[in-house]
């Protein structure tokens, strides 16, 4: 167990980007606090909130640091990407000031988000993130040929083109992907492919790809 912070420290889930998905109760924070820490996208959601805001960078143990601080004179509230219990740095807050001086807000994950635009279940699926994680490949040629629904997190280096190049390569060829773009926002696209023609295909933006075995 940790020392007890004077404030505990909030870490809200923001859902896949649109500030129409944020639960109440997440609102309700964000509203209540006096100071915003997040990521410069996730910021601009709230910049017309009178809050003192700090933008992440890749430095997590100053980041850290800084949210200790900071909640000793006020109430500080970490805003994460999707849900916090999904692929966040939200563990590195936890492991580092312990479960009793945090408080967690659950989000809508973007991967959520897909299957319920694709009229999908997910609860029988796998997951892999490759946003800034070159090293999972591997990871994600072994999950398919493993698992009928793979969901994938991807960024602009490992992309849908890298993807369908690397399965292909693996003999993996009869599986249908399904491409989300821009989940929640303006600019949202979901798309159907074979994986044998997802190379031809230009994405923008956030994405995420959902790899089913129809068969």
């Amino acid at each position: 167990m940790g020392k007890k912070l004077v404030n505990k420290i909030t870490i809200v889930g923001c859902g896949p980007g649109s500030k129409k998905h944020l639960t109440g109760l997440a609102l309700q924070r964000i509203k209540n606090a006096d100071s915003l820490i997040g990521s410069r996208r996730l910021l601009d959601l709230f910049a017309d909130t009178d809050t003192d805001k700090y933008t992440v960078n890749r430095n997590y143990k100053l980041l850290i640091m800084r949210i200790i601080s900071l909640s000793k004179r006020k109430k500080v509230v970490v805003l994460v990407s999707g849900d916090p219990g999904f692929f966040s740095y939200s563990k590195l807050i936890i492991d580092k000031v312990g479960i009793e001086n945090c408080e967690i807000i659950p989000g809508i994950s973007s991967v959520q988000l897909a299957f319920a635009s694709i009229g999908k279940t997910w609860h029988d699926a796998c997951f892999v993130s490759l946003h800034g994680r070159k090293d999972e490949f591997l990871t994600l040629i072994k999950k398919v040929k493993e698992y009928k629904k793979v969901a994938v997190l991807t960024d602009d280096s490992n992309n849908p083109k890298l993807i369908s190049k690397g399965l292909l390569g693996e003999g993996i060829r009869d599986r249908t992907v399904y491409v989300c773009e821009n989940l929640s926002l303006k600019m949202e696209r979901i798309r159907k492919f074979k994986l044998t023609s997802l190379q031809r295909v230009q994405v923008r933006g956030l994405n995420v790809i959902i790899i089913i075995d129809e068969n």
